[in-house]
């Protein structure tokens, strides 16, 4: 992995200047405009910018064929095999783990109180630590972790397994929470301006859905995930209103990327297996995620005409397929979904049928549709329930709730692709002729440096988990207990 690049060069010109005579160059080398001293508020700011990036990514929406590409079509047939790491690390955990030094180091607090105790400081940046290492581990399996960020220290270190990650991140998470006291949250918090009591909801649903990605390797009842299920249920967000958003802003330096894809050009499309489903549902969200096709919107019947999905060679045009709603591609300030109600409610439905938890999975499942209609406002929610309802059979209610939770969770690329990799529904076909392997892609392939910069680490990994492709099963994504999907 690369780190510190920088780093290294001062400590070589260091021990360069101590081979020679004495010479004092004064200020030269001082940036007159550069601070003497952490901003940690600034370091905050920054790695949260990288939230907003990862809720708006797009590859897990063509993994999970929400969306299809119009006319650059490699995106939807799997074009790229390797995918870049080194940006997560060396951007907002580089960031983020330099606010917990600064903030535990007795040298160093005291200075920091001024943008938020120091325990609220060092809280925050561990639960947004997490939640970048669970992306990580989500995309490529085993990842650097306990070894991760030690700069000159470590330049090789060891890829950890899922299971050693998350339970890793699990206790993070618990360390965090305990953290938290009554003393002012941090400045520069661009999600919840410094409010503690947000960021333990934060804390917990991202707790509460790390603990049902691993039903499907602890499925028991008082097992190891519903443990950690139970532990957070509580205190994870509970109504719409508590919905999680990275707040975009209207201009081009904090705006919602779509608006920024959009304006150089109109190549995503919402799907036609998207488009399709929600016909043949006859979903009202329709009218809220599409747009009717602009060849079709002056006729009496004007027509939603999903895009083909990962043609070789398109000649679709634009007019002629259904956009992603107006809303999101064309206002910078649309927000960005980072963790739903709708997402929790079929959470919790699950864990019903999984026996985990009491209550009614029929009732979580109806309050995840109801928060999905809520969130993105649409009408005749009462209609679609009526027409919908959850199954009495087990095998087929999961069913309904992982292709409800798909419908949910559109434009959540990261969190839908692995939602369907753990649940199995809906039933997808790869792309025609797709450019590497023959099937959805299940993983990202390792960074292409890894091979060559850490060699006997990626090596060792590969080896224990499989094949550097997009076709290698994460630790995780094994047959669900209740539909062997």
């Amino acid at each position: 992995m690369k780190k510190y690049i920088g780093k290294i060069s001062f400590t070589v010109g260091v021990l360069f200047l101590s081979a020679c005579d004495t010479v004092d160059f004064g200020e030269t080398n001082v940036d007159p405009d550069a601070t003497s001293k952490v901003v940690s508020s600034g370091l905050l700011t920054y790695a949260q910018r990288y939230v907003g990036d990862a809720v708006t990514d797009y590859m897990g929406l063509l993994y999970t064929q929400q969306i299809s590409q119009i006319t650059y079509t490699d995106g939807s047939r799997y074009g790229t095999l390797s995918f870049d790491s080194d940006y997560l690390y060396q951007n907002p955990l580089v960031n983020l783990m330099a606010i917990v030094d600064v903030n535990s180091d007795e040298a160093t607090a005291s200075l920091q109180t001024v943008y938020g105790s120091n325990a609220n400081q060092i809280a925050v940046a561990k639960i947004l630590m997490a939640y970048f290492y669970q992306q990580i581990t989500d995309r490529w399996g085993m990842m650097p972790y306990t070894e991760a960020l030690s700069g000159v220290e470590n330049t090789y270190p060891v890829f950890d397994t899922q299971e050693a990650i998350y339970d890793g991140l699990f206790n993070d998470l618990d360390e965090a929470l305990a953290l938290i006291d009554g003393g002012n949250g941090p400045t520069g918090d661009i999600i919840f301006d410094g409010d503690m009591e947000r960021w333990k909801k934060f804390a917990n649903t991202l707790k509460m859905i790390m603990a049902l990605r691993l039903s499907n390797v602890y499925p028991e009842p008082n097992g190891y995930a519903a443990t950690k299920f139970i532990e957070a249920m509580p205190g994870a967000i509970a109504s719409s209103e508590e919905t999680i958003y990275y707040p975009f802003l209207s201009d081009d330096n904090n705006d919602n990327p779509w608006q920024d894809r959009f304006q150089t050009r109109e190549d995503y499309a919402v799907s036609d297996v998207m488009i399709d489903r929600l016909l043949a549902d006859n979903d009202p969200r329709i009218s809220v995620y599409a747009e009717y096709t602009r060849s079709s919107v002056s006729l009496e019947a004007p027509e939603y005409v999903g895009m083909p999905y990962g043609l070789p060679n398109s000649e679709w045009l634009a007019a002629d397929v259904s956009f992603i709603a107006s809303d999101v591609i064309y206002n910078g300030s649309s927000p960005g979904h980072i963790f739903t109600y709708s997402q929790v409610a079929f959470s919790l439905a699950e864990a019903v049928e999984l026996g985990w938890i009491s209550g009614s999975a029929s009732d979580y499942y109806e309050k995840g549709i109801e928060a999905s209609f809520e969130l993105w406002g649409a009408d005749n929610v009462d209609g679609y329930l009526a027409d919908n309802p959850l199954s009495l059979d087990p095998m087929t209610a999961m069913q309904q709730i992982a292709e409800e939770k798909w419908k949910a969770l559109y434009l959540q690329g990261w969190e839908s692709w692995s939602e369907w990799r753990r649940l199995g529904y809906p039933e997808l076909e790869p792309a025609t002729q797709p450019l590497n392997g023959d099937a959805v892609p299940v993983r990202q392939g390792y960074d292409n440096d890894y091979p060559t910069n850490n060699t006997e680490n990626y090596n060792a990994a590969v080896s224990l988990q499989g094949p550097d492709n997009l076709g290698t099963n994460l630790w995780w994504d094994v047959p669900h207990p209740i539909t062997n999907k």
